[in-house]
């Protein structure tokens, strides 16, 4: 249930802020939001992953779509690529990475500063 609230948080932020922002500044909410969350460092990439790589999914589809341009087709002939759908997908790919390890870079930075628990053998 926290992973799909925490992946909830970082689509609904990603909507959000990023027609206003640049990426890396994205990118720096998404750490800051690892920092936030803690938990589990896996919980928190592929929360991140997940809900930034459907918003850019989204996104890519609802721009080609709404605005029928030619761009899409001429950057994918550039790029090799000959099918809109796999730009698209590339598109969502590289969202869910860069959110993905932002968040973990931030969820490993309060790692950082938490106190340990110290491990005996019986418990």
């Amino acid at each position: 249930m926290k992973f799909l609230l925490w992946m909830l948080l970082f689509a609904l932020i990603t909507l959000l802020a990023s027609p206003f922002l640049t990426y890396w500044v994205m990118m720096l909410i998404w750490a800051i939001l690892g920092i936030i969350l803690g938990g589990d460092g896996v919980k928190a990439f592929f929360s991140a992953a997940m809900g930034v790589g459907i918003v850019w999914l989204g996104k890519s589809f609802w721009v080609t779509w709404s605005t029928a341009s030619p761009l899409p087709e001429m950057m994918g002939e550039i790029m090799g690529i000959n099918h809109q759908g796999a730009l698209m997908l590339i598109t969502a790919l590289m969202g869910a990475l860069i959110g993905g390890f932002s968040a973990l870079t931030g969820n490993r930075f309060r790692k950082l500063f938490e106190k340990k628990q110290p491990y005996y053998y019986g418990r």
